[in-house]
C-alpha cells in the first residue's frame, strides 16, 4: 500500500505546508475487525447523580472518566471503576458556570470546555474544580451571513478556535460556501485561519406551495458537509471530505491531518463501496412536514422537499469522525442495518482495523487500547460504556 505522494494542501492559499495530489490507498484487503470487550458501564435510570443525559463529549485519564452533560451544563467525574467523584461546574452564565456546553478537552493539566451558549471556554483544575474564563470574541468585522462566533477548542500552545454561527439562509442561497476556523490569542487577535470547511448542500431552502414572501430551510438529515475533530490534547485536528458518491467515478473519501498550525501533516483518499438510498427512505421526514404551517399548496411544498431530500442517492461514506487521544482517528459510517461500521487510522493515516457497534452508539473517547462509547438502550436511556479493544 503506498502512502499519500507527499503533502497536499486540502485549501490551498490558507493552509501552509503544501504538496502534491495524494494517491488513493491501494490495499485491497479488508482492513482486520478488532473484537470490543465490554467492561464498566456509567449510567442509572433513577440515580440523579449517575443518570446521563445530553452526553456531548467524554474523555478519560489515568485515573477519571469526564462526562460533559449538556442538559445539566456540568462535567460529570467518574472513577475509571464507574463511582461518582463530583461534578464540574454547574448550569449558568456566571464565572465557573456553563450554558449550552459543547466540547471540551485538555489545556496542558486543566479540562477546558466551550460554552456555545455564552461564547467562551471554561478552564477547569480538576483537582481542586477552580476556573477560569475566556470569552471567545475574534476581533473582526461582522458578517450579514453570520449571527456570532462559536468556541470550538483550546490548542496546545494556548490559542483558541472557533467559527461563524452561520445562517441557513446564507447557506441555502449560496452566499456562503466554507465556514471558516479562525484561530486567536486570548485578548480576540486573529493569529490564523486554521481550515475552511465545505458547507454546500447542508441545507436547502423551500418556497414552493408557500404563501407569498413565506420560505421554509431544511437541514438535509444525511449531512455531507466537511467534518472537523480536535485532538483531545490540542495538538491539531482532523477534517474529512465526505461528499456522496454520485454514480460515476471512484467513491472516496479525503482525510487530512493538521497541526497547531494549520500545516498538513497527511492527506489520505480512502476508497469505499457505495451504499444507495433505499426508496422510501425520506417518507418519514416527508411526513413530519405536514406540521409546518404556511403551506397553501400541500403537493407542490412536498414535491420541492422531496427533490431536495432525494438528492442524495447514496449515504454519505462518513457519518461521525473521533479524533483518537493517541493520534488514531476513528470514522463511523453510515447506519448499515442497525450496525455501524468504525474504521481505526493510525496516526500516520495508514488503515489499522475496524470495529462495529450498534448504530445508536457513539464513540466518545478513543485510542489503541480503550474506547469509551455512548450506549443508548431500546427505552433511549444513555449508558457510558468501556470497550478493552482486543487484537
Amino acid at each position: 500500500m503506498t502512502r499519500a505522494r507527499a503533502l497536499m494542501c486540502l485549501l490551498p492559499g490558507l493552509l501552509p505546508g503544501c504538496g502534491t495530489s495524494p494517491t488513493p490507498d491501494q490495499d485491497p484487503d479488508q482492513p482486520p475487525e478488532w473484537t470490543l470487550r465490554r467492561g464498566v458501564t456509567i449510567g442509572s435510570v433513577d440515580d440523579p447523580v449517575y443518570g446521563l443525559s445530553g452526553v456531548r463529549r467524554a474523555l478519560a485519564d489515568e485515573d477519571h472518566v469526564y462526562v460533559l452533560l449538556l442538559q445539566d451544563g456540568v462535567v460529570r467525574v467518574f472513577t475509571r471503576a464507574g463511582e461518582f467523584v463530583r461534578d464540574l461546574g454547574r448550569e449558568g452564565e456566571g464565572p465557573g458556570e456553563l450554558m449550552m456546553p459543547s466540547e471540551m478537552g485538555w489545556y496542558g493539566s486543566r479540562l477546558w470546555v466551550a460554552n456555545w451558549g455564552s461564547t467562551r471556554f471554561t478552564l477547569f483544575d480538576v483537582e481542586t474544580g477552580e476556573a477560569e474564563t475566556i470569552l471567545y470574541l475574534p476581533d473582526v468585522p461582522p458578517t450579514l451571513y453570520a449571527s456570532g462566533w462559536a468556541p470550538e477548542a483550546v490548542l496546545s500552545n494556548g490559542h483558541l478556535v472557533g467559527s461563524m454561527k452561520l445562517s441557513a439562509t446564507a447557506i441555502s442561497w449560496g452566499l456562503v460556501s466554507h465556514d471558516v476556523r479562525i484561530v486567536t490569542d486570548t485578548a480576540g487577535s486573529v493569529r490564523d485561519t486554521l481550515a475552511l470547511l465545505s458547507v454546500v448542500g447542508q441545507s436547502g431552502e423551500i418556497t414552493a406551495g408557500l404563501g407569498r414572501d413565506r420560505r421554509s430551510y431544511w437541514l438535509h438529515p444525511l449531512p455531507e458537509h466537511d467534518m472537523i475533530g480536535f485532538a483531545p490534547d490540542g495538538s491539531g485536528a482532523v477534517l474529512v471530505n465526505r461528499r456522496s458518491w454520485e454514480g460515476s467515478g471512484p467513491a472516496e473519501f479525503e482525510v487530512t491531518r493538521i497541526d497547531l498550525r494549520g500545516d498538513t501533516l497527511f492527506h489520505r483518499r480512502i476508497g469505499y463501496e457505495p451504499r444507495p438510498v433505499p426508496d422510501g427512505f425520506f417518507d418519514d421526514d416527508i411526513e413530519e412536514s405536514r406540521e409546518y404551517g404556511n403551506v397553501v399548496d400541500r403537493r407542490a411544498y412536498e414535491s420541492a422537499l422531496r427533490e431536495f431530500l432525494e438528492q442524495r442517492r447514496y449515504f454519505p461514506p462518513v457519518a461521525r469522525l473521533v479524533a483518537g487521544s493517541d493520534g488514531t482517528i476513528w470514522l463511523g459510517g453510515p447506519d448499515d442495518g442497525g450496525e455501524r461500521w468504525w474504521l481505526v487510522l493510525d496516526g500516520s493515516g495508514l488503515t489499522m482495523g475496524r470495529v462495529r457497534l450498534p448504530a445508536r452508539s457513539y464513540v466518545m473517547f478513543a485510542n489503541e487500547i480503550e474506547c469509551w462509547v455512548l450506549v443508548m438502550d431500546a427505552l433511549d436511556i444513555p449508558y457510558l460504556v468501556r470497550y478493552d479493544i482486543v487484537r
